[in-house]
């Protein structure tokens, strides 16, 4: 966006390749009071020109010279740029509708139209970009905001639990790298990272005996310990996450056979997060030093968990584990 005289002006970019269609659209533009930052007849030249000249929106037409049309040209654009694109186009048939769907335009205008049609879709278009804008920065200044939390309270879990610092940290470090490479969404990851520093907020109610006692846990104080997944829980679910930390951190310890707890669910009912956090807690567990053995080195941590694959873990979150981290 430029300004002249003080005043906004916006910068469109017109994909055209007649260019006595476009010669009037460029009129039409001026005289609305946009600038016209640049033209292009073919997608291959209006992806170069985004490069350079950064519109603000582009109106781009479907058929156009060469081999790449204007479907084609919008999805390599959106799919790079976070700019709007509005087609201008005589074809109304089902097959360019459904592309031009995939491509999520912010207007669809059907050729010919008059020149208040292109000014109120051009200020809408404008206008929904630049509020989807402001939401985006408020929900990272959100997920900054719960991080920054969730750090803390962790930090505060890790001095009261049995933990060397920075172990939920890690935690998270692993998740993020397995969730990513399995190609879950940016929200599922940021929800399971989240869940990594929480996981186990619980413990503050157990007592401090049970939870520091390195030797292996029977009867009631093993029932006692088990229980904090179920605590964790019912203190995160008060907390009006937008991602569902509160289920991911109580079945965290749920097995894929079904022999975990609290629940005893199994495979795919248990949340696709939670398996990945289960996987990244192990690794970080056996990774790091305790007071009744040393740290594994990581490949022998990576056999470990292979060993329990099916059984405690996703055979499909071990594999990719074992692929990202192996001789690492």
């Amino acid at each position: 966006m430029s300004s002249v005289n003080g005043k906004r002006c916006d910068k469109i970019m017109v994909v055209e390749d007649e260019w006595i269609v476009a010669d009037q659209l460029c009129n039409n533009l001026k005289e609305l009071g946009y600038m016209v930052c640049a033209t292009a007849s073919t997608g291959d030249e209006a992806i170069r020109n985004v490069k350079e000249n950064n519109p603000d929106l582009i109106l781009m037409d479907i058929v156009l010279k060469n081999k790449m049309d204007g479907i084609e040209a919008a999805e390599q654009i959106t799919s790079q740029f976070s700019i709007p694109v509005i087609y201008l186009t005589s074809y109304t048939n089902r097959e360019y509708i459904e592309r031009a769907k995939q491509t999520k335009p912010f207007g669809y205008l059907v050729k010919p139209f008059k020149q208040g049609e292109l000014y109120a879709n051009i200020e809408m278009a404008l206008h929904k970009h630049r509020l989807e804008k402001e939401i985006k920065e408020y929900l990272e200044r959100l997920v900054k905001c719960y991080r920054g939390t969730i750090e803390n309270v962790s930090g505060a879990i890790e001095l009261r639990g049995p933990y060397s610092p920075g172990h939920h940290r890690r935690v998270a470090e692993f998740a993020q790298a397995i969730a990513g490479k399995m190609g879950l969404s940016d929200f599922s990851i940021e929800g399971t990272c989240l869940a990594a520093y929480v996981y186990d907020v619980g413990l503050v109610c157990i007592p401090l005996s049970v939870i520091q006692e390195s030797g292996q846990l029977t009867g009631l104080k093993l029932n006692l310990y088990r229980s904090y997944p179920k605590m964790s829980y019912e203190i995160l679910e008060k907390i009006d996450f937008p991602w569902p930390v509160a289920d991911i951190v109580l079945q965290h310890c749920e097995c894929y056979d079904g022999s975990g707890f609290p629940k005893g669910i199994k495979k795919n009912d248990i949340l696709i997060e939670a398996r990945v956090l289960a996987v990244a807690h192990a690794l970080e567990d056996l990774t790091s030093h305790k007071s009744f053995r040393n740290a594994f080195p990581m490949n022998q941590a990576l056999d470990e968990i292979k060993f329990c694959r099916e059984s405690k873990y996703d055979p499909n979150i071990v594999d990719i584990s074992v692929r990202l981290f192996r001789d690492k």
